[in-house]
């Protein structure tokens, strides 16, 4: 009897702030080199993501609903609800990876891939060669910090950001001008992609990127702008070392606040005595302008 042929596409739609520990699992053990293509939904991440039909597809998808299961992501007996899986005869992986990345566009701002043929005139453009699970700018915090960003950042301004992933939000900051960024981010893969990524538009030089959080950095009153797009409970927890970076007259650009943690979120900003911001909403997300 001949194995089957084809693959098997599975699909896992987790929570954001799965995002990372699925992803590095999914890498790790189950897609190792191939890669995974993520899609917004909502306020969760669709992580996509093809098995030969000949390496027992079933026992791949045990595998990810028990880690799942073990790791407490989701209930033992919600496995079902967020793991979808169907068979496809053929698969070009070139065509299927490309077609997941159109370009996105923020104001003046696009973000493209290296294969996008199209010309953007006037525009900002920011070009990225999408590697495993890193943002392409689709998610709506990153469209709100891109817009933060093209509206706060000044030629010669000094800028951190923390979580920067693929570099996106780095590459915008030295394309307007900034004259020194650092880039951290805890994953253990995102450098090689945020270097390429900076190379790919010709800033290298401005932007050094480390693996680590706010233990990285150094200097106090030191950066004009400090960018972050985490999740709120990791905003909270760094907020401190945030504004002890921060310059005096500087600002914060954070998002990965979802609009139902506002009035949590100005009362946290106002007990710690930063009272001067801007909000900007997208879809179920807010993105905080603060001025110090």
């Amino acid at each position: 009897m001949s194995a089957p042929d084809g693959y098997i596409e599975i699909t896992v739609t987790v929570p954001k702030e799965s995002e990372e520990p699925v992803c590095n699992f999914l890498i790790d053990h189950i897609v190792g080199g191939n890669g995974l293509i993520l899609e917004d939904v909502d306020d969760s991440i669709s992580i996509r993501l093809y098995v030969g039909a000949d390496h027992d597809p079933e026992s791949e998808i045990n595998r990810i609903s028990r880690f799942l299961t073990d790791s407490a992501l989701i209930p033992a007996n919600g496995t079902e609800s967020v793991i979808s899986s169907k068979r496809i005869k053929n698969l070009d992986w070139i065509d299927v990876y490309k077609n997941a990345f159109d370009p996105v566009t923020v104001g003046d701002v696009v973000v493209k891939t290296v294969w996008t043929e199209e010309k953007f005139p006037g525009k900002h453009v920011i070009t990225i060669e999408p590697k495993m699970a890193f943002g392409t700018g689709k998610h709506e915090t990153t469209q709100l910090c891109i817009a933060a960003v093209r509206a706060e950042i000044q030629a010669g301004d000094k800028v951190l950001d923390l979580g920067t992933g693929s570099g996106i939000l780095a590459i915008l900051a030295a394309k307007l001008g900034a004259s020194e960024i650092f880039g951290l981010d805890i994953d253990p893969y995102f450098k090689e992609n945020a270097v390429e990524n900076a190379q790919l538009n010709n800033v290298k030089n401005k932007i050094r990127f480390e693996r680590g959080s706010m233990e990285r950095v150094h200097h106090t009153d030191y950066y004009d702008v400090v960018v972050s797009n985490l999740i709120t409970e990791g905003i909270i927890e760094l907020f401190d070392s945030f504004v002890e970076a921060c310059k005096p007259g500087g600002k914060m650009i954070l998002s990965g606040i979802r609009t139902d943690q506002v009035d949590e979120m100005n009362t946290f900003f106002k007990d710690k005595d930063c009272t001067d911001f801007e909000i900007t909403t997208l879809n179920e997300w807010a993105c905080y302008v603060i001025r110090m």
